[in-house]
């Protein structure tokens, strides 16, 4: 019997270092990532952070913060290499007990085939600096590629390894980068928690089902309508504003600064249209936090809904969130943040409506 599990572990040893042994170094070559096309930022600057640095004093140090993970951000580009090696390193080797690391700090990869992207593997996680050969043996065939980043961490340098012989460069194909972006301000569950790699969380989902991009302003705990997050907002030729932030909210606070930061949003981009979404109810069995706190917090939003419309506002929409994670208690990690049926769900339920209104 122990002979046969000796045999078994070299079969599976060997296996693993068939598909992801790392090609010799006289036969690759790394390009930065920052010299291909990244997405999912609404700046230029040199960086995968989700704020320029002209943001540091007038956002709250907690969203500051947040916003140096990478979540949303991603890298376009076209390749004929054989194999795709990427390393990279994040900024702060982040942890937590309830989410993987291949989606706090890790990679995952797309292919477009046959008009449509296609997972194709995720990077494993060693720490803060990381390497892992995503796929060999694939011929030379040119191919448009999706690199996502980190989402509970910041991507702080990206190096995409191809063959010496091969060529990368930008897109030939604009999916993703042609039409104007979606902005979506929300909560721990926006920037990701608790996907289990970077390409499961709902707003990349819905990204890749519209083929636009999305401005993630998902803010773990900080989520909280603030004007000085609708700067970055306005500071974006959007196609849509999307507000998700009822569950950071105290629910005394979610009348008055949903109806502020509407008007400052039509004040500046009359022309974006708003969707507000309605926080779900938390699937605890036995629940910790009642169904009745998510309860009110959706009442006092739908109240500043009717409010500004009855003000006059245009183009502001509302989706209730009594479906967006299912009903079978199955769609969440720990009663709240999603697991990835949770995700797919949200992403589900919201494509159809974020497709219409961005027509």
């Amino acid at each position: 019997m122990l002979k046969r599990i000796f045999l078994f572990a070299v079969m599976m040893h060997t296996v693993n270092v068939i598909s992801y042994g790392i090609v010799s170094n006289d036969t690759i070559k790394f390009i930065d990532g920052q010299d291909l096309t990244i997405i999912g930022k609404f700046h230029s600057e040199k960086n995968y952070a989700r704020f320029p640095a002209k943001y540091e004093n007038t956002l709250r140090p907690e969203v500051w913060d947040l916003g140096q993970h990478s979540a949303g951000i991603s890298i376009r580009f076209r390749t004929n290499s054989p194999f795709i090696d990427v390393k990279w390193t994040v900024k702060r080797n982040a942890m937590m007990d309830h989410m993987p690391s291949t989606g706090i700090k890790g990679v995952d990869l797309y292919a477009l085939i046959n008009g449509k992207w296609k997972y194709i593997n995720t990077g494993r996680v060693q720490g803060q600096r990381n390497e892992f050969m995503l796929f060999r043996d694939a011929g030379n065939s040119s191919r448009e590629y999706l690199l996502n980043l980190p989402l509970y961490d910041g991507a702080d340098t990206v190096l995409i390894g191809v063959s010496s012989e091969s060529e990368i460069t930008i897109p030939r194909e604009n999916l993703l980068t042609a039409k104007k972006p979606v902005v979506y301000y929300g909560t721990s569950i926006a920037q990701g928690g608790c996907a289990s790699r970077p390409g499961l969380l709902f707003t990349n989902i819905i990204s890749r089902n519209i083929d636009r991009p999305i401005i993630n302003l998902g803010f773990s705990g900080n989520g909280t309508m603030d004007l000085s997050v609708g700067d970055a907002m306005c500071e974006t030729d959007a196609a849509l504003y999307v507000i998700d932030c009822l569950p950071n909210m105290k629910t005394e606070l979610v009348y008055d600064r949903a109806i502020e930061l509407v008007q400052k949003l039509h004040r500046e981009r009359p022309e974006v249209p708003v969707l507000f979404v309605e926080a779900f109810p938390y699937t605890n069995g036995f629940t910790l936090i009642p169904a009745s706190v998510n309860s009110k917090k959706n009442s006092e939003f739908k109240r500043a809904y009717d409010t500004l419309k009855k003000a006059g506002i245009k183009n502001l929409y509302y989706r209730k969130g009594d479906d967006l994670i299912g009903y079978d208690y199955e769609g969440a990690v720990d009663g709240v943040h999603p697991n990835d049926i949770g995700m797919l769900r949200i992403a589900e339920a919201l494509t159809p409506v974020i497709k219409k209104l961005v027509k």
